[in-house]
């Protein structure tokens, strides 16, 4: 019986904060237009994901104490259980922390930016607890309770660098990024883009972590996905993190591959090692009334 009450307290006072965060997101997702600074290459070619895009696996991200909303995607792999009754998404560590490392509470994930069908998260992953420190490890693996759709197509990690990129374009592939309009809805996209070559001028020119790329986007798409889309599997390659870099852009001008401010981590490495394992087992068994957080870098025991 003291297991049960524990679980019916837990579940009672999640939502709870729940209902309190939820109502701070559905105020953020609906606010008027604020100007916002944009990184646009020449011709914006953002636009309104539709159903005939196959991605309801894009959603936000919403916590209870604040009002900030990051992308977030659904992910899997072969080795995930059909069964399951979890959930994986990949985004940024900085959907949980702020630069300092102070973190955001009661987290839950809103697919397709929905508030009325949010889920928990129970635990996340990330390769940084600071990121406005470790922007180079700005990603985060999140289980999240209970079951989106048991039909949805899901992207599947993919490690890949600028040459098998080139090839599966070559081969008919293509890039999108998913994202939405500041810190509001719609969900939206960029496509006819994607990660292009770093030249010595780049700030991160030889950090294999990070992609470059042209992809339009402005502030709330930190952890939209960077998928790579052929014409029968979509694969999630990097997820956009763009906050902390430090470079700066102005709308309307040309791609320069020396000072490109639009960043992406790689599905690489930690990051990969973590989607593969969260998906196949979920979160560790816990009692706890709150999201657990582990920080791979700095925690060998995540």
């Amino acid at each position: 019986m003291r297991v049960e009450q524990a679980f019916i307290e837990r579940a009672f006072q999640w939502h709870k904060r729940l209902a309190i965060g939820l109502s701070a997101a559905v105020a953020a997702l609906f606010l008027l237009a604020i100007p916002s600074f944009a990184n646009v290459f020449e011709i914006d070619d953002r636009r309104l994901i539709t159903p005939d895009d196959q991605m309801g696996f894009v959603g936000v991200i919403a916590c209870a104490d604040t009002k900030r909303i990051p992308t977030a995607s659904l992910i899997t792999t072969p080795d995930a259980n059909p069964q399951r009754r979890h959930e994986v998404i990949t985004t940024v560590a900085h959907a949980f922390f702020t630069k300092d490392g102070d973190r955001w509470q009661d987290c839950s994930f809103l697919p397709e930016g929905d508030p009325t069908r949010a889920l928990p998260i129970t635990y996340v992953m990330t390769g940084t607890s600071t990121p406005g420190k470790g922007w180079n490890d700005d990603w985060a693996v999140a289980v999240v309770q209970g079951r989106v759709s048991t039909d949805m197509p899901l992207p599947l990690p993919l490690s890949v660098d600028l040459g098998a990129i080139e090839e599966h374009r070559t081969a008919g592939a293509f890039i999108q990024l998913a994202g939405h309009n500041g810190e509001r809805l719609p969900m939206l996209m960029s496509e006819n883009c994607g990660p292009r070559h770093k030249r010595s001028g780049s700030h991160n020119f030889g950090d294999a972590r990070v992609f470059n790329h042209d992809c339009d986007m402005i502030s709330g798409w930190s952890g939209g996905p960077l998928l790579l889309r052929t014409p029968t599997d979509v694969f999630t390659i990097a997820v956009n993190s763009t906050r902390f870099n430090p470079v700066v852009h102005q709308t309307g001008f040309p791609f320069d591959d020396r000072f490109n401010p639009n960043t992406a981590i790689r599905v690489d490495n930690d990051f990969l090692a973590a989607i593969k394992r969260l998906t196949v087992d979920g979160a560790p068994i816990q009692l706890a009334d709150s999201t657990s957080v582990c920080s791979s870098g700095e925690q060998a025991d995540c």
